[in-house]
């Protein structure tokens, strides 16, 4: 799943920065922004995944031999940023079937047995805020260091 974050009022700052910036420029800050951003995303992310009280009663078969020993919300990887041209991407949540925590999926998208609980969606809104002022903390740092 993947969730495209678009910088709304910083228009005149991107602007600015980008005609300051070299290109390798933009990439590595653009980079940090991605890097700084995974752990809020996680952090948000974890808040809405649901858990049990007992882990027995997690994932797959509730204790059988493909149940979990953690929460998945307890467990969300962050991927390595990847930079392409000037943007970056970072990847925050499962890919699918990867580790024992494959069953997130029916948690957000719901099966015929359960509603969805819709939560990667919902981390990319409360995210944005957050990661906007880090994006525009970044820009602002690189100019303050070039232009200023």
């Amino acid at each position: 799943m993947k969730i495209d974050i678009e910088f709304k009022g910083l228009e005149e700052l991107v602007k600015a920065f980008e005609s300051a910036a070299s290109d390798e420029d933009i990439a590595q800050v653009n980079k940090t922004i991605a890097e700084k951003g995974e752990p809020v995303v996680q952090r948000i992310m974890s808040g809405k995944i649901p858990k049990s009280k007992d882990i027995k009663k997690s994932g797959r078969g509730f204790g059988s031999k493909s149940s979990v020993s953690a929460h998945a919300a307890d467990e969300i990887p962050i991927g390595k940023v990847k930079v392409n041209g000037t943007g970056a991407t970072a990847d925050v949540g499962w890919e699918k079937d990867e580790g024992g925590h494959f069953y997130v999926r029916f948690i957000n998208w719901g099966t015929i047995y359960r509603p969805p609980q819709e939560f990667i969606y919902a981390t990319g809104r409360e995210a944005d805020a957050e990661l906007q002022k880090i994006a525009e903390q970044e820009y602002q740092a690189y100019l303050d260091r070039t232009v200023g």
